[in-house]
C-alpha cells in the first residue's frame, strides 16, 4: 500500500490556537504585503495601494485597498481559508498565505470583510469568530428568499458607495473586537494606544522597498502633519530607498566572503527644522534613524530611538546614532522568516538571527566618512583620558589575557596563577596602589604637566606595527565619560555608573552618577576658599568623574581577566561587567579620595603657575 499522509485530528483546536497565539504587531505588515504584491500584478501605471478609514455604522474601520487581479466567488472562498493563497505560490521562503488572516483575526475577531472586484463583478465575504461554533468561520448571510451563503455578490452595493467596478481591485476592512471598536485609532487592540501615524510608520520601517511601480497612498487622518480630523485626502508614502539621493551621504559596502552588504546612511536633522532630512522628504511618516537586518526588501530586528542609541556602540557607533542609519542586507539564502514573520531564522538550525550577529561586519566594513560623522558627534571635552587608560592597560597586561583573535581554540594561555608572585592579589595590583602615591593616575603630579598637553612620544618608523605579543593581549576598553542627561539615558545608564560594550571594547561612564556627586562634595570641602569657587567646583567634579571612571575601568579589567578562569562562564563574565556590578565598584569612592585630592592639588598649582606666566608675559609686552 502507499504511504498514508498524516491528518489533523482536531483542526478546530489547531486553528484557534494558531490565531490566538499570533503576534499583533505583524498585522500591518501582513495586510500591506498582500496588497502590494497584488498591486504589482496590475498593468503598469495602475499599481496602487490605498489605506483609509471606512465608516461602518458610524465607526471608523481600518481599510486596505489595492489594484491587481480580482477574485470571483470561488477564489474568494478559497482565499479566506487558512494556508491558502491566490495568484502566488505556497513556499516557506515566499509570502505564504497564513499571516494576514491569522494576524487579522487575532485583533479583529468581530470580523474581517473582504471585497474583490473581478470582471466588473464585486463579491464579499466576512470571516470572524463565532461564539456558537467556538471557532473562526465565514459568516453566512440570509437573502430575501430565505437562502443563505457565505460569499455573495455586492456589485450594486459597491457602486452605490461610489466604488469603481471598471477594473479589478480588492478591499479588506478590519472590524476589530466589536462594533464600537475604532480600528483606525486602535489598530492592534482596544485600549492599546498608538501614535496617529502608526500604520504609516509600520510600513515605512518594515519595508526597505516597495514592489516595482507600486504607489502607496495613506489617508491624511492616519499620517503625521495636518489633517487629523479630515478624511478622503491622501499623502504618498515613499520608502527610504527612494529619497537617499537627497541625503548627505549613503553607501553600501559588501563583504565578499559572506555576501552580506552593509548600508550606511547619514540622515541628520535639517538645519532649519527639528525633523530629520528624510522626515521632511517623506511627510507621511515619522522618519528616525535605526539599525535593522534587511532580507528580501523587508527589515527585521528593527532598533530605533532609544533601542538604537543603546545598541549602537556594539556596531562601532558610540556617538552619532541619532544621525546614522545602518541596514544589514542579507543574501536570500542566508535566512528564513519564522512562522509569524516577525523575525528571521538560520536555515541551518532555525536559530534566531539578530542584528547583533552582524555587528562585527558593520564595524569592519565602516567607511571613513561614517567614522568622521561619529567623531563629529562626540561630545566636546577638554579632558584627556590617555593616562587613565594607560594605567588600566598596565593593570590588564599583568593578567596576560589574550584577545579572542589570538586565543588558542582549545585553551587560553597564561592563567592568572602563572604570573609573577605577588601579582595575583588584588591588593598588589597597579590600580590599588593609587592611594600609596606609587604609580597610576597620579603620574602627572610628579611630572607637573597638564593632561591635555601634547604627549612627547617618538613616532614609530614607517611601516612599523605592534608586535605579535602586544596584539595578542587584550586591550583596555576605550573610556567615554558621559555628562549629557540625554546621552546617559540613551545608553541606558541612568542611575548606573557605567556600561561595558565588550564587542566594541567601549566603556561608558555616567558622569552624573550619585557616587560622583558624593565624591565631589567631599573634595570641595577639602579645598574651600582656594581659588575661584566656580572653577574649583568644576575641577573637583572633573576629578570625581575621572576617578569614578578609573574604579569602573578597574572593575571591568578584573572581570575581563576572569576569561582565564575555567569555572567562569560567559554568563558569569557578563554579570561581572553588568551596569549593576560596575555601579557597586563605583560606589566605593572613598578608596580614591586621597588620590583625587592630590590630583586636584596638582591641577590648582598648575593653574596658578599658568596664570602667573600669563601676567608676567603681559607686563613684559607692555
Amino acid at each position: 500500500m502507499s504511504a498514508e499522509p498524516l491528518q489533523i485530528h482536531d483542526d478546530r483546536f489547531l486553528i484557534n490556537r494558531l490565531i490566538e497565539q499570533a503576534p499583533t504587531h505583524t498585522l500591518v505588515r501582513e495586510f500591506f504585503m498582500n496588497a502590494q504584491e497584488n498591486a504589482a500584478l496590475a498593468p503598469e501605471g495602475n499599481r496602487e495601494v490605498k489605506i483609509y478609514p471606512t465608516m461602518i455604522d458610524g465607526v471608523r474601520k481600518l481599510t486596505f485597498w489595492n489594484t491587481g487581479p480580482g477574485m470571483d466567488d470561488a477564489e474568494l472562498r478559497t482565499a479566506t481559508n487558512l494556508s491558502s493563497s491566490i495568484n502566488k505560490p505556497m513556499a516557506l521562503d515566499g509570502n505564504f498565505g497564513i499571516g494576514a488572516k491569522v494576524s487579522g483575526l487575532t485583533v479583529s475577531p468581530a470580523g474581517i470583510r473582504y471585497r474583490s472586484c473581478k470582471s466588473e463583478v464585486v463579491h464579499e465575504v466576512i470571516i470572524g469568530y463565532d461564539e456558537d461554533e467556538m471557532t473562526y468561520v465565514r459568516y453566512p448571510v440570509e437573502f430575501e428568499d430565505g437562502t443563505e451563503d457565505t460569499v455573495y455578490d455586492v456589485t450594486a452595493t459597491a457602486q452605490a458607495e461610489g466604488q469603481d467596478t471598471s477594473f479589478d481591485w480588492t478591499e479588506v476592512v478590519l472590524f476589530g473586537e466589536d462594533e464600537e471598536h475604532d480600528t483606525v485609532a486602535e489598530p492592534i487592540g482596544r485600549g492599546v494606544a498608538v501614535e496617529r501615524s502608526y500604520v504609516t510608520s509600520q510600513i515605512f520601517r518594515r519595508f526597505a522597498a516597495f514592489r516595482p511601480g507600486v504607489e502607496v497612498r495613506i489617508d491624511v487622518s492616519m499620517t503625521k502633519g495636518g489633517g487629523r480630523d479630515e478624511t478622503g485626502r491622501f499623502r504618498t508614502l515613499k520608502p527610504l530607498s527612494s529619497i537617499l539621493s537627497q541625503l548627505p551621504n549613503a553607501e553600501a559596502v559588501g563583504c565578499p566572503e559572506t555576501g552580506v552588504s552593509v548600508h550606511y546612511i547619514h540622515d541628520p536633522k535639517h538645519p532649519s527644522y527639528s525633523h530629520s532630512i528624510s522626515a521632511l522628504k517623506n511627510p507621511a511618516t515619522q522618519s528616525t534613524t535605526f539599525c535593522a537586518i534587511v532580507h528580501k526588501d523587508e527589515r527585521y530586528d528593527i532598533k530605533n530611538r532609544k533601542r538604537w542609541s543603546a545598541a549602537a556602540p556594539n556596531f562601532g557607533i558610540p556617538f552619532g546614532s541619532t544621525v546614522l542609519t545602518v541596514e544589514i542586507i542579507l543574501p536570500d539564502a542566508m535566512a528564513l522568516p519564522n512562522q509569524y514573520r516577525d523575525g528571521l531564522t538560520s536555515p541551518v538550525d532555525r536559530s534566531p538571527l539578530t542584528a547583533e550577529h552582524f555587528a562585527e561586519t558593520v564595524r569592519d566594513l565602516m567607511p571613513e566618512w561614517v567614522k568622521e560623522v561619529i567623531r563629529n558627534a562626540h561630545p566636546p571635552t577638554d579632558d584627556n583620558l590617555d593616562d587613565l587608560q594607560q594605567d588600566l592597560q598596565k593593570l590588564l597586561d599583568e593578567f596576560k589575557v589574550p584577545t579572542v583573535a589570538f586565543a588558542p581554540s582549545n585553551a587560553l594561555p597564561d592563567r592568572v596563577d602563572n604570573v609573577d608572585e605577588g601579582k595575583d592579589d588584588s591588593e598588589q595590583t597597579e590600580g590599588d596602589r593609587l592611594d600609596e602615591e606609587e604609580e597610576g593616575i597620579l603620574r602627572s603630579i610628579r611630572h607637573q604637566t597638564r593632561r591635555a598637553t601634547k604627549k612627547h612620544v617618538r613616532k614609530a618608523p614607517e611601516g612599523a606595527k605592534l608586535s605579535k605579543e602586544s596584539k595578542a593581549l587584550e586591550r583596555v576598553p576605550t573610556i567615554e565619560i558621559l555628562t549629557s542627561p540625554e546621552e546617559i539615558e540613551a545608553k541606558g545608564i541612568k542611575g548606573r555608573a557605567g556600561k561595558f560594550y565588550k564587542d566594541a571594547q567601549t566603556l561608558f561612564v555616567n558622569g552624573k552618577y550619585s557616587a560622583v556627586d558624593r565624591m565631589a562634595s567631599e573634595l570641595e570641602v577639602s579645598f574651600a576658599g582656594q581659588g575661584d569657587p566656580e572653577a574649583l567646583r568644576s575641577l573637583v567634579l572633573k576629578a570625581a568623574q575621572r576617578f569614578t571612571a578609573f574604579r569602573v575601568g578597574k572593575a571591568t579589567c578584573y572581570a575581563i581577566s576572569k576569561r582565564l578562569a575555567d569555572d567562569w562562564s560567559i554568563d558569569d563574565l557578563d554579570r561581572a561587567t553588568s551596569p549593576e556590578s560596575l555601579s557597586l565598584a563605583a560606589d566605593d569612592y572613598r578608596q580614591s579620595v586621597n588620590a583625587a585630592r592630590k590630583w586636584v592639588r596638582t591641577e590648582l598649582k598648575a593653574e596658578i603657575v599658568a596664570q602667573s606666566n600669563t601676567e608676567t608675559g603681559g607686563v613684559r609686552a607692555t
